[in-house]
């Protein structure tokens, strides 16, 4: 099935694992939003390991599994392949990440 903007929409995929590797980190500024009380973080963007050619033509759901400190974390869509997350820690470039992906 054919989505926007042309993106294939696979149908009937059941959910699966894989890893990605974080490709870009970015620090955001710590702000005191109520006193005593500062937000902050990282925004960190991933990319999607083997088999990356399988998700590289259409949209998924994509669960971050381990690290286990940010196993939950639901990502921006993955999109050819790559996501986005806030990460309350910052994560090294080329770090792995174990995820779910199922058919958005």
């Amino acid at each position: 099935m054919i989505g926007y903007f042309g993106v294939i929409i696979i149908s009937g995929m059941e959910e699966s694992r894989g890893t990605a590797e974080v490709i870009k980190v970015t620090k955001h500024p710590i702000l005191e939003i109520a006193e005593g009380v500062e937000v902050g973080g990282y925004t960190i963007e991933a990319k999607m390991s083997a088999p990356a050619k399988r998700y590289s033509t259409a949209i998924f759901s994509v669960k971050i599994t381990k690290p286990d400190d940010l196993s939950g974390r639901v990502p921006s869509v993955m999109d050819y392949g790559k996501f986005t997350f806030d990460s309350p820690r910052e994560l090294k470039f080329g770090e792995l990440l174990e995820i779910s992906i199922s058919p958005a």
